[in-house]
Parts: C-alpha cells; sequence; structure tokens
C-alpha cells in the first residue's frame, strides 16, 4: 500500500469517526465533560505523533483523537446554529441593536473595534415615539430567548435554512480539498517556503481570538478573525499536501509519516469547515 492510499485511508477514517461522534453529542454540558474532552483531544494528538511509527497502535490513537474531536465538533457547530438561528428570528421580531459608547472612537479603535467603554444596547423596532433600550441579561432579552428556545428552536422554519448551510459548508470544504491538491499535483512550485509564514500567521490568528474574546468581542473584529481562518488553513492545505507530495517522491511508504500527515491534513479540513461556516452564518 503506498504513501498517499495509506494517508487517505486515514483522513476518511477520521472524518467519519468525527462525524458520528459530532451528531451524538450536541453540547457540553458540564465542565467536567469540557475537561475530559479537551483534555483527551489533545493527550490522543499527542499520542498520535509519538506512537506515529508503532502500527496499528497509531490507528487506534487516531481514531481516538478524531472521536475527542468530534465530541467537541458537535457543540461548536450547535453554538454557531444557535447564533444563527435566533440572530434570524430576532430580525423577525424587530429586535434591533446599538452600539454605544461614552466617548469618541480614536483611530485605533476604529481599526481593531475595541473601546474600553463602548457596549451594546438592544430595542425594539417600533412606532413608538420613545425608544426602549436593554442590555443582553435584561429581562426582555431573557424572554426573548426562552420563546425562542420552546417554541422555535429545535423545530422551527430556520432549521431547514441551517442545514442548506452545513451542506454548503461541506461543499465548499471539499471544493477547497480538492482544488489545494490539484494546486500540488499539477504545478512544479515547492510550496515548502508557506511553512514559516503561516505558521506565524496561525499564531496571530490564536493571539487574536484571545483578543476577541477577552477584549474586543466586536463583530468587526470577529469577521476579520473568520476570513483569516478560511485564508489561512487553505493555505495550510496546500502546504501538507506539498509534504505529502515529498515525501511519496522520495519512496517513503512509512505508516508513521502517513500518520502524521493525515492528522495535519484532517486539522487544515476541521479548521476550515468551521471557519467557511462561520463565514456563511454571518453573512446570511
Amino acid at each position: 500500500m503506498d504513501l498517499m492510499t495509506k494517508t487517505f485511508l486515514i483522513i476518511g477514517g477520521m472524518l467519519v469517526i468525527t462525524t458520528i461522534a459530532a451528531r451524538f453529542n450536541k453540547a457540553l454540558e458540564t465542565k467536567i465533560e469540557a475537561t475530559i474532552a479537551i483534555g483527551g483531544s489533545f493527550l490522543t494528538l499527542l499520542l498520535c505523533f509519538v506512537l506515529a511509527d508503532q502500527y496499528p497502535i497509531n490507528l487506534w490513537a487516531c481514531a481516538a483523537f478524531s472521536g475527542f474531536t468530534g465530541w467537541i465538533l458537535g457543540p461548536a457547530v450547535g453554538n454557531i446554529g444557535y447564533a444563527y438561528k435566533f440572530g434570524k428570528y430576532s430580525e423577525i421580531k424587530g429586535l434591533k441593536v446599538k452600539e454605544v459608547s461614552n466617548e469618541s472612537e480614536s483611530f485605533i479603535d476604529k481599526i481593531t473595534g475595541a473601546n474600553a467603554l463602548k457596549h451594546t444596547e438592544f430595542y425594539f423596532d417600533a412606532d413608538d415615539e420613545e425608544i426602549h433600550y436593554f442590555k443582553s441579561d435584561s429581562p426582555e432579552m431573557l424572554a426573548l430567548r426562552e420563546e425562542f428556545d420552546t417554541t422555535i428552536l429545535a423545530q422551527g422554519p430556520y432549521c431547514q435554512e441551517w442545514q442548506n448551510l452545513l451542506l454548503q459548508a461541506s461543499l465548499a470544504t471539499c471544493v477547497a480539498v480538492l482544488s489545494t491538491a490539484a494546486i500540488v499535483a499539477f504545478s512544479s512550485t515547492d510550496f515548502g517556503f508557506l511553512g514559516p509564514f503561516i505558521f506565524i500567521a496561525l499564531i496571530a490568528l490564536v493571539i487574536c481570538e484571545l483578543f476577541n474574546a477577552c477584549l474586543f468581542k466586536t463583530k468587526r473584529t470577529r469577521r476579520l478573525k473568520t476570513y483569516a481562518g478560511i485564508v489561512i488553513f487553505t493555505l495550510y492545505l496546500v502546504y501538507d499536501f506539498n509534504r505529502l507530495e515529498k515525501f511519496m517522491a522520495n519512496g517513503d511508504e512509512s505508516w508513521g509519516t502517513a500518520v502524521q500527515i493525515a492528522v495535519s491534513i484532517y486539522l487544515d479540513i476541521i479548521n476550515l469547515f468551521l471557519y467557511i461556516l462561520q463565514a456563511l452564518a454571518e453573512s446570511n
């Protein structure tokens, strides 16, 4: 069995296991479950590389890693879906959003969208002369979410739209994988030079994620981060397929190499899918 066959068999198996696990788990209901899932994914990822040359234990490590990843992926996709459906429902209900600041924005604030005194308020689009503003933890918002959870979330009119978005994200990810593989296969360019640049970009993306979660919390930075993630992981696909081509050219057919390349491409696919899904949900 050649290296390409081994690699794509591993990737296919991991994606199947991930899909099954994601379908079974829709939410991380306790902190203990979340800790076990996240800790287990990191531990099994480490085992995938440490035991890469030890067949067939390496395949069991890949299966365990993809299972833990799917257990986390299900709630991640569910959260994006909840935000999408609630946004659609809020729009029908006439809910409007307004960002309020007690001071003028600086040049840096306009670029990053950050402002320490900026906060978001909500109001209903009505014909009343006096508009009533309320915050995300107000009784009005809690009542709207409760109504959404009980009447709309599971069987509402937006479920089919959400399924269509999932299909679009899946198809877009497949197109990206096939396109990047074709670029590497039919191009004489060595894309190994991309490695240092996309690694630095990935670190910057992680830092941006942390800042946006803790400080900025704005749609502008979230949107920029989403599109940057799509570009970065698309380039990572090109880079990893280029690595696979190099190993094949050198006659390497070991299970260790197949596992390492398969895990890298698998992570590219999962992350790319999430960023594409996020972009589609925000654009809609």
